[in-house]
């Protein structure tokens, strides 16, 4: 009987810790995903607002790159696009874009799409190093170059706009 408590209790030790430590990644790795998600969310729907009132050309055409890439990306993330929630930040942001017209909306899409990139890029960097799904961490890897590519497209069309 001891020595079976004792082999019970050796088990324990050495299986809980790694139980516990599953589950605080996968924590971590939800909440990176839904960071990302979230992040893909707002870039989508500020997006769509673009294209019908964006006054640039460039702006559209982003826009449109925007949506279909987020929408690969969630589904890379086992999600669709529309299933994130936007927190208040986003929602605050999106609103401010509703009531904007014209170029002062093509300057605040510019500058909400450059701060969100930035934000994404923290996020799937950070996923991509240490993320629990394979396929979620090879599309942020993919997405970190994309990502940085998209930075340089957002400032140079919000230089040639000023």
């Amino acid at each position: 009987m001891k020595r079976r408590n004792l082999l019970t209790g050796m088990v324990a030790a050495g299986v809980l810790p790694s139980l516990m430590v599953s589950r605080s990644q996968a924590a971590v790795d939800d909440s990176a995903k839904t960071d990302a998600l979230m992040g893909g969310e707002f870039a989508t729907a500020s997006s769509k607002l673009a294209l019908t009132k964006g006054n640039s050309n460039l702006v559209k055409a982003f826009a449109r790159l925007e949506i279909d890439e987020q929408a690969a990306v969630a589904e890379a993330f086992g999600s669709r696009p529309g299933a994130a929630r936007l927190d208040r930040k986003h929602m605050a942001q999106l609103e401010n874009l509703r009531q904007s017209e014209g170029a002062a909306f093509d300057d605040m899409y510019l500058k909400a799409q450059i701060n969100g990139h930035e934000e994404l890029l923290r996020i799937h960097r950070r996923y991509a190093r240490r993320g629990a799904d394979p396929v979620a961490r090879g599309a942020s890897t993919v997405a970190v170059p994309a990502i940085k590519t998209h930075l340089v497209m957002l400032k140079e069309i919000r230089r040639m706009a000023a």
